[in-house]
């Protein structure tokens, strides 16, 4: 996949194609790719139909939680391409809908720090969709406990397990380990699964690369976002207190719930110049802190509760990439006896995880025109170009940097080539 984009990134040649005319200094250049969004008004043509649908647009979502009624019509108006995408690849009804949820998505919310979390409830689901009323959620049960441990029966599947110390970075660590050089002794059995969920929660990366159920649901994340996208998935024990530690991830992620409850808080973003050696797209993670008894307090960030909301099976949340997020399974108003194991399923808008942002698009710039980045550092391939000085711009102008090119970049139609054009030029 990776020598697939690479071959795709060659379209970014021009956005590092500058006149030397217009350029006088290298404090100019630094911020010559600054971006200009106004090109998400523009059309994109969808790779895997010859249909035409409307760009990401500017704003973010209009309120955080609860129905957006700019995204369920977004939904709706997809509904259409969706079908003629599952006609074409012989895609099930369940497949079909995550389309239509991505491609409304896509197409309605803005993405990383301009973005805002919402969720979107069972019945808002299907009722943007267009499903009647008897008729059940294609996400509900779509992928279940069940499915799990067939999977886990017929194929060689990795995990690792989460820790669920709220106040420490979240670390994981394998689930199983081999017992020998079989296939038999070297797989992880649902034993070691469901011993690992005792601890915390059992984390499957990429997980829609393994088991055949779930590549529909991928490849509808991909087509419908026209980028390459990967499904992570994560199973809780009920009553796991902490099931997340707060956290912050380098992807735009859209959580569907298949199975049992989850609690989920997100809160807006930490002021990065707090910490500014912190990745802010990797907050909370491994050595890195970010213990949740500070987030609402000037020493965390003051990070402002946005949601506050218990996913049910057929729910979505919708998390732009950088905003603190934590979870657990304790559900009082039920016997923890009686409710079933959490499974959702976590697709992600790779966006910065490929370099489509301006940040990514400024660094190539400078390299092509082998000018030294005395403004931010951090030139080298292996440095982290998320840290440092970058942290302490001014927000308007490190928003602004930190932003995903607009989707749609990469199709293979004439609508992205120009969508290429006006980028560099502008």
């Amino acid at each position: 996949m990776k020598v697939m984009l690479a071959a795709s990134m060659l379209l970014l040649g021009r956005f590092v194609t500058f006149s030397d005319a217009a350029i006088h200094s290298p404090q100019q250049l630094a911020f010559v790719s600054s971006p200009l969004v106004s090109v998400r008004k523009q059309k994109v043509s969808h790779p895997s139909l010859g249909a035409t649908v409307p760009a990401q647009k500017d704003e973010a979502v209009s309120n955080s939680g609860g129905v957006d009624e700019d995204i369920t019509s977004r939904i709706t108006a997809a509904t259409g391409d969706a079908k003629a995408w599952g006609e074409q690849l012989g895609m099930g009804d369940a497949e079909v809908a995550f389309y239509a949820l991505f491609d409304g998505i896509r197409t309605g919310a803005a993405l990383g720090l301009k973005g805002k979390p919402f969720y979107l409830k069972q019945d808002e689901i299907l009722q943007a969709m267009g499903t009647a009323a008897d008729e059940s959620s294609p996400f509900d049960g779509f992928f279940s406990f069940d499915d799990l441990a067939k999977a886990v029966e017929e194929d060689f599947l990795d995990a690792d397990r989460g820790t669920t110390n709220n106040r420490e970075g979240w670390k994981v660590m394998a689930v199983s380990t081999p017992r020998g050089s079989s296939f038999e002794e070297a797989r992880m059995t649902l034993d070691e699964i469901n011993t690992a969920l005792e601890k915390g929660t059992v984390i499957f990366n990429c997980i829609g690369a393994h088991i055949p159920k779930l590549a529909g649901a991928t490849l509808a994340c991909t087509d419908a976002s026209s980028l390459p996208c990967a499904v992570n998935m994560y199973v809780t024990a009920p009553n796991t207190r902490t099931s997340a530690p707060p956290h912050t991830d380098r992807q735009d992620v859209i959580v569907v719930q298949t199975q049992g409850r989850k609690h989920w808080r997100v809160y807006t973003p930490p002021e990065p110049s707090l910490k500014p050696w912190a990745d802010m797209y990797a907050r909370g993670k491994f050595d890195d802190n970010l213990p949740l008894h500070l987030l609402e307090t000037p020493e965390g960030g003051s990070c402002e509760l946005l949601v506050d909301t218990t996913l049910h099976p057929g729910d979505v949340l919708f998390i732009p990439a950088g905003f603190p997020h934590t979870t657990d399974t304790v559900h009082d108003d039920e016997d923890t006896e009686k409710v079933d194991t959490s499974l959702h399923l976590t697709f992600n808008f790779d966006t910065h995880v490929w370099d489509l942002d301006y940040l990514s698009a400024r660094r190539f710039a400078l390299r092509r025109a082998g000018v030294k980045d005395t403004a931010l550092g951090q030139e080298r391939e292996e440095d982290n170009r998320y840290v440092g000085q970058a942290n302490v711009l001014p927000p308007v102008v490190r928003n602004d940097l930190f932003e995903a090119l607009p989707l749609g970049l990469l199709d293979d139609s004439e609508q992205a080539e120009s969508m290429v054009d006006t980028v560099a030029s502008e």
